[in-house]
């Protein structure tokens, strides 16, 4: 009876307080929206046609409810059930994996100020989403609990302060009586955008990684620092992108031999340099980029660039073997890519094509003194149904190098002309 009426009394001052602030409080603007994403895939990436590709669809459900509580606080809440069909193995179970991929609360002109905090679950995505991004081809796509502080209101220019929680300490509910040692992971980071006038966009960089476990008792897993500059042009028709980063610590990295991961100490690099046109209907680009590998002869320390946490699907082809980790998909070896990507979008239809073509190179020999990777070949038509739907059909084909031999299956004497197929369906609600 006691808690009773205390949570009456609570409710009474809370709806006291809200009806006092009805000139702040935005009437009727609930908003309600989804996402569902289906893909069925033919994978043939195994560089043997004499084995059967496989099949599969994923789906990605989402809903999200959004709420402006005052002026200049809101809420965004967003369920997700990924999953791949067939996957319950049985049509009366289920895989009980709802789950919130996004929610957080937004405080916005701190002080009488642009100032905004961003605090909860959500997905963060900084420049072109190549360092820092949330991978949205993934069914499932990446998100962070944390904070991040925003100074500035246009999205061009700002400055961010974020710290972002990767794995956390302990369970709360089950802390030892003798506190132990800290083996959280987390990464901090700034982030500046300038953009000046209409042609000149700049952005400066610097986050750090830090794991406070320390798996060989003597360095913690992760000590490492990513700085970089971003330059970008824009004029009429013609666009020019640079990207660079450098890092620098210390870590555990993901080796292919992941029976012998030793603390090495990092120095490594990436560059990216993008050169656009578009003609009336045809929009074409030149691509290219380093990111700086490691000697197969050294052992003690690695320059291979690091960056498990950005996007990876439309910038090392589309068929996806070069993943964030490079240190397993290159066998430690880096990458050196050079490609021409075309567009052709007709403005009154709702068809639109795209061709990219690839060349893969290590950037650092392999052991037989080899370094192509190979070539891919990626198609993908899309068609605009309803201005909330697609359904888009593509695919690739990679022509295998000497290094790419070596790494996927070496058994192998002689590699096939890999292939991969999908087709998409995308509804917003």
């Amino acid at each position: 009876m006691k808690n009773l009426l205390v949570l009456l009394i609570s409710i009474t001052i809370i709806n006291t307080y809200l009806n006092a602030q009805t000139d702040s409080v935005k009437q009727n603007d609930w908003k309600f929206s989804g996402h569902v994403l289906m893909r069925s895939e033919m994978d043939g990436k195994d560089f043997d046609n004499k084995t059967y590709p496989p099949t599969y669809t994923l789906m990605r459900t989402r809903i999200n409810v959004e709420k402006n509580l005052f002026e200049d606080v809101s809420f965004f809440i967003q369920l997700q059930d990924s999953r791949v069909w067939g996957q319950t193995a049985n049509p009366t179970k289920n895989l009980a994996n709802i789950d919130m991929h996004q929610g957080f609360v937004d405080i916005k002109n701190l002080f009488d100020v642009p100032l905004s905090v961003r605090i909860g679950r959500f997905e963060i995505e900084y420049g072109t989403g190549r360092l820092l991004g949330p991978n949205p081809w993934n069914y499932v796509a990446r998100a962070w609990d944390g904070y991040r502080i925003r100074y500035g209101s246009d999205k061009n220019s700002f400055i961010d302060a974020f710290s972002l929680s990767h794995t956390a300490l302990t369970d709360p509910t089950k802390f030892p009586f003798n506190a132990k040692g800290d083996t959280s992971y987390n990464i901090y980071g700034l982030w500046t955008a300038l953009k000046i006038e209409t042609e000149h966009k700049f952005e400066v960089l610097a986050y750090y990684e830090i794991n406070n476990k320390k798996t060989d008792s003597l360095h913690k897993d992760f000590d490492l620092l990513t700085g970089g500059f971003n330059y970008e042009y824009k004029s009429g028709n013609f666009n020019i992108a640079l990207e660079t980063a450098y890092q620098g610590g210390r870590g555990i990295f993901g080796d292919k031999d992941k029976q012998n991961k030793k603390n090495k100490e990092a120095s490594s690099y990436l560059g990216c340099l993008k050169i656009q046109y578009t003609f009336n209907t045809l929009t074409a680009s030149l691509n290219a980029e380093i990111i700086s590998g490691t000697k197969p002869s050294e052992t003690e320390k690695t320059h291979t660039f690091w960056r498990p946490w950005g996007t990876v699907h439309q910038f090392y082809g589309y068929m996806d073997y070069f993943t964030g980790d490079l240190t397993q998909s290159t066998a430690n070896l880096g990458l050196n890519d050079l490609h021409i990507k075309c567009k052709y979008a007709p403005k009154a239809s709702p068809f639109s094509l795209d061709v990219a073509l690839w060349y893969f190179m290590t950037n650092q020999k392999s052991a037989t003194g080899k370094s192509t990777l190979g070539e891919e070949l990626n198609i993908v038509g899309r068609y605009n149904w309803h201005e909330n739907i697609f359904v888009e059909l593509g695919g690739g084909l990679f022509f295998a190098g000497e290094v790419m031999k070596e790494i996927y299956n070496p058994s192998l004497a002689e590699k096939d002309i890999s292939f991969w197929s999908y087709i998409r369906l995308d509804v917003r609600l």
